[in-house]
């Protein structure tokens, strides 16, 4: 890993010119990033990598600019940023948030987005599965709800059922759906 030392010099290399070197920041970084997004961001392998590649082309053109005219953060830290950022965005336009109808007074655990099991296609499936949903409590039916029907992201859910961590949430939500495929199994 390099020092900030390390890296003030291959900053002012590159504002002077040298811009071969964004080659090697791109490849240094690479690997650490992609594997930071995939387990901390949950991108994609894909997401990771565009996300990755704009954030080194952001850095350039913000060097080449002049916009950046000196560092207060290792370079890595300064992708990193930039990377994160681009995939929240990525992630945002990918699953929307939409707000719940509190206000309208309709309970978002009461509906139920049956697209997402596409074995139960006919209306007595359909039943059976809102059957299951309501003896499955209200705690699960809220998160399901709240993470498939309303496509929150898990750190909403984590949020909104004031959950201690989305790591948490994510292992509820795992056993959530376990416990409902066990009420709809006959």
């Amino acid at each position: 890993m390099q020092t900030q030392l390390e890296d003030a010099a291959l900053f002012t290399a590159i504002k002077g010119g040298r811009y071969e070197l964004i080659d090697q920041l791109y490849l240094q970084h690479r690997a650490a990033f992609l594997t930071y997004a995939q387990r901390q961001l949950y991108a994609t392998e894909e997401d990771a990598t565009d996300c990755f590649q704009d954030a080194v082309i952001a850095f350039y053109k913000n060097v080449v600019s002049g916009r950046l005219t000196e560092l207060t953060c290792t370079i890595r830290t300064y992708l990193f940023s930039i990377g994160k950022r681009l995939v929240y965005r990525r992630n945002q336009q990918r699953q929307r948030e939409q707000p719940t109808d509190h206000e309208a007074g309709v309970n978002p655990a009461d509906e139920l987005d049956w697209s997402l099991i596409d074995r139960f296609e006919n209306d007595h499936q359909r039943a059976v599965l809102q059957q299951a949903m309501d003896r499955l409590g209200e705690p699960c039916r809220q998160l399901l709800t709240l993470y498939y029907y309303h496509h929150y992201p898990i750190e909403s859910v984590t949020t909104a059922l004031d959950l201690p961590s989305a790591g948490a949430t994510r292992i509820k939500k795992m056993r959530c759906l376990k416990e409902l495929k066990k009420l709809v199994k006959p």
